[in-house]
């Protein structure tokens, strides 16, 4: 379980903060992510590793003397996460996916656009592809971190990528583009990468997933990259989902 602990240390009668620098030499050592803030720290990570981390904090700071350590644990940050139910991921097997996004190609690596907590990016690094996840919301990149090691998460913008052009072999949005501004978007993935990949979800009604309105049809997913890119993709077309996959020439 992927678990969120947010800690202050006190220390009693002293007249330093060498107990503070002890417990922050531990968590560095610990491969836990943290971010320290002025007034607490934060970690995330799986709950074993998450509370071995704190216990050698204490530890450590306890050795200049007597402290004081409140934490405040929770674990809302898989609670939030819709993108590994068990229903989804059979539907969306993400390595299956994956190589078909990266099918008669030689790559080294792959961006996830709108990666959400990692599923995909996690399949590529699997493959053993260096792999890069984009997300613009900060809580889902948390998860991302804590569950996902073979990859790295970066918080930013679909339609303004942190990237010099040319930094990936792919671009995949993996049922990412119906919430973005497609047009920059798309723009903005070729700009990164040699091939781009489009997973949707199909055009029909359903009682999962969003409603019709919001969903590309494959006469629309060609119509945005003639529009954004010049030219239309290949389409693969499954019972259900969608691909759509363009490569510069």
């Amino acid at each position: 379980m992927a678990v969120k602990a947010l800690f202050a240390l006190y220390p009693l009668l002293q007249g330093d903060y060498r107990a503070v620098e002890k417990a922050l030499q531990a968590l560095e050592g610990s491969g836990v992510d943290h971010r320290v803030f002025p007034t607490h720290t934060e970690l995330s990570g799986e709950e074993d590793k998450v509370f071995a981390a704190l216990r050698e904090a204490f530890r450590r700071a306890a050795e200049e003397g007597a402290v004081v350590l409140w934490a405040l644990l929770t674990n809302a940050c898989e609670a939030r996460d819709p993108f590994r139910q068990e229903e989804r991921l059979r539907r969306f097997p993400p390595l299956a996916i994956a190589q078909k996004a990266l099918e008669g190609m030689e790559a080294k690596s792959a961006l996830d656009i709108g990666t959400g907590t990692g599923v995909f990016a996690e399949a590529f690094a699997r493959l053993g592809l260096f792999a890069v996840g984009l997300d613009p919301r900060a809580d889902r990149l948390e998860v991302a971190r804590a569950k996902v090691k073979g990859a790295r998460f970066v918080e930013g913008r679909a339609e303004s990528l942190p990237f010099p052009e040319g930094s990936f072999d792919l671009a995949f949005f993996g049922l990412s583009l119906h919430h973005l501004d497609p047009l920059p978007a798309l723009r903005e993935a070729a700009r990164v990468a040699r091939r781009v990949a489009v997973l949707e979800w199909p055009h029909r009604e359903e009682a999962v997933g969003p409603p019709l309105a919001r969903r590309l049809s494959p006469e629309a997913l060609e119509d945005l990259f003639r529009r954004a890119l010049g030219s239309p993709p290949r389409l693969h077309l499954e019972a259900d989902w969608v691909l759509a996959l363009w490569e510069k020439d």
